[in-house]
């Protein structure tokens, strides 16, 4: 479900920040990059509303470690009704930019000559590693009717469901516990 108010354009990264003087700093050395945005396109299926975020570079021996704490509406869809619906998203992650082969961790992450971190690969992973599996348009969705298909939060229908395959009537005990 695409948002359709005004969204920061993909040619402007507002996660590209320039780290290049944190690079000359003593280590201990912090410094916190603040962003709000009320839309912002992460990529062609997946916008985010109200994205809010900070991002703490600090300077150690080894490179430069980032601290991101994000926040986020995500556009999803109901898992029992289909329906679309906004799913609150938070993240937290730490990443380390090495300042070479000596200092790499897991990621593989660099501080680049230019002194210029494009956080938006990380933001973008890292939401949408934390948009929740089982997303719902409400906690009491009444999903879909299994024969006709209708939407049960909305319309009732008049369809029988009809007996419980015996093979399947020890899973509906687990579901009635």
């Amino acid at each position: 479900m695409p948002f359709t108010e005004h969204q920061v354009s993909k040619q402007y990264n507002p996660f590209r920040i320039n780290v290049g003087f944190i690079i000359h700093e003593a280590p201990g050395y912090t410094r916190d990059f603040e962003f709000s945005f009320p839309f912002l396109d992460l990529s062609e299926e997946f916008q985010a509303k109200d994205f809010t975020g900070t991002a703490t570079f600090s300077r150690t021996q080894g490179g430069l470690l980032v601290e991101a704490q994000l926040s986020a509406t995500i556009a999803t869809n109901c898992v029992r009704c289909l329906a679309a619906t906004l799913t609150e998203v938070s993240s937290d992650f730490t990443e380390l930019y090495a300042f070479d082969k000596r200092t790499e961790t897991e990621s593989g992450l660099f501080v680049p000559e230019s002194g210029i971190i494009d956080l938006e690969p990380l933001v973008h992973d890292y939401l949408l590693l934390d948009i929740p599996k089982i997303p719902l348009c409400k906690e009491n969705c009444a999903g879909l009717c299994p024969v006709c298909g209708e939407n049960r939060n909305t319309t009732e229908c008049d369809c029988e469901v009809g007996p419980i395959d015996p093979r399947f009537s020890q899973l509906k005990d687990l579901l009635d516990e």
